[in-house]
């Protein structure tokens, strides 16, 4: 059992080096768009961004990184950060042992990268990390038992959003009276989620009554908190961290996969897909319409994550 003492110091050796890459407060979205842009002006490669641009991600790297450095420091008796580094090889080792998913041993790895500022081959000796299947993921596939506990008004309300226009955690939390937008004969919620990333989802219209209600329902929500002079539509009550929006917004995401396609939005242009989904396949035009309004800029991750 590591003492409280070097569990302490441990934590804060790595949140030392993480400070280093802790972009927290700035806007990912906007530092990519003047990369490119400096990219385009003098004609050289693009540079990619990196950095913990979400609190989110900043704490799952530090969670993520003090995991292993604990068993190390229990297993080795290390006190200090430097004195864990000779033993990650073995702490991959045991990871691989343990069965563990290979969605977790890349986190864990990338965390310690992060902190040691180094590359999982000179830090781990592989040359490859474990490949992640898409036919290996199981969470955020079906609503879980879990999700029976939370049912109050608010909290329903949340998850017609989510069904609605496809809304992360931060997104539905960040949503005022003013971030409903109507034009062009549709409904638009806008969303700032990861990274301050901004997006405008489009609503699906068997929801635009429901939503148009909600938003007018809860404008002054004495639950929630006010920021920058604007109320929250929702506390941070109405969403439990094992609400199932990830599954919500899969939903989303099919049914408006479906209505694009009913709305003749086919490009002809298909994408085919691989490994256990081989032979089925989507239109480009749309999966590029329904990523967009997801907040993700690839087909591959729709098609994997959302369209199962």
């Amino acid at each position: 059992m590591v003492s409280s003492r070097v569990s302490k110091r441990l934590t804060h050796e790595v949140k030392t080096a993480l400070s280093q890459n802790d972009k927290r407060g700035q806007s990912k979205h906007t530092a990519k768009q003047a990369a490119r842009a400096e990219a385009q002006r003098t004609h050289t490669s693009y540079t990619q961004i990196t950095g913990l641009y979400a609190t989110s991600s900043y704490s799952t790297y530090v969670k993520q990184a003090l995991v292993a450095l604990r068993w190390i420091a229990d297993r080795y008796g290390c006190k200090r950060l430097e004195e864990c580094r000779p033993y990650l090889p073995a702490y991959y080792a045991e990871m691989q042992e343990r069965g563990l998913s290979a969605w977790t041993i890349r986190t864990r790895v990338y965390a310690l990268c992060s902190v040691y500022d180094a590359d999982y081959a000179t830090l781990f000796g592989v040359e490859n990390l474990p490949a992640r299947h898409r036919a290996a993921i199981k969470r955020g596939r079906q609503i879980s038992a879990s999700d029976s506990r939370h049912h109050t008004p608010e909290q329903e309300a949340v998850r017609t959003i989510a069904r609605a226009c496809g809304a992360r955690r931060g997104g539905i939390l960040g949503l005022t009276a003013e971030d409903l937008l109507s034009r062009d004969g549709h409904l638009y919620v806008h969303l700032t989620e990861k990274g301050g990333k901004e997006r405008e989802a489009i609503v699906l219209p068997e929801y635009e009554t429901a939503v148009r209600e909600i938003f007018s329902d809860y404008a002054e929500n004495p639950k929630a908190a006010a920021t920058g002079g604007k109320q929250r539509l929702f506390s941070r009550t109405a969403l439990p961290k094992d609400m199932p929006l990830h599954y919500l917004r899969a939903q989303y995401a099919q049914d408006l996969y479906r209505y694009y396609a009913a709305q003749g939005a086919a490009t002809g242009e298909l994408y085919h897909c691989r490994a256990d989904r081989k032979g089925q396949c989507y239109d480009k035009g749309i999966l590029k319409a329904v990523s967009l309004n997801l907040g993700h800029s690839r087909c591959d991750v729709v098609v994997s994550h959302y369209l199962w």
